[in-house]
């Protein structure tokens, strides 16, 4: 039996509400995983370009974004991981709080695999461990 090791995830996320709400959610959906939290965009940008740089690093399974971030927005980061050698077709889940037609078109102008716009009750919010248990059950498929 081969062992698996979790998901290594990237949350950028300045909300610790969301953040928690987050965490939530994949331990609901028994997403087995390691969940780094990045509370604003530039420091998430700093983070990828120091992944990226480093071959040694734990590989990026998905991006978790907000597109309204602190220092530099969700789009800048999402820019910034398709630009990478290592992490461009790194798969990402858009969340924002923000109207969805304003979010949609940057999300899919950046290759976004899903746009999750974040819900107002806490059984909505679950919903997103489902999502991302999905989205990281394809792209373990297609690397097999």
């Amino acid at each position: 039996m081969v062992e698996s090791k979790p998901f290594e995830i990237l949350l950028a996320e300045d909300n610790p509400q969301d953040a928690e709400l987050v965490r939530m959610a994949l331990k609901e959906h028994r997403v087995d995983c390691a969940l780094r939290v990045i509370p604003d965009g530039a420091q998430a940008i700093t983070f990828l370009d120091t992944l990226d740089a480093n071959p040694k690093s734990p590989a990026l399974d998905l991006l978790l974004v907000d597109m309204n971030l602190p220092k530099r927005s969700g789009e800048d980061i999402l820019k910034r991981l398709r630009s990478t050698e290592h992490y461009a077709r790194t798969p990402v889940i858009v969340m924002s709080g923000l109207p969805a037609e304003a979010v949609e078109e940057k999300a899919t102008r950046h290759a976004a695999t899903v746009y999750f716009k974040k819900p107002l009750t806490l059984d909505e919010f679950m919903q997103l461990g489902s999502i991302v248990r999905n989205v990281l059950e394809r792209k373990t498929r297609g690397a097999a």
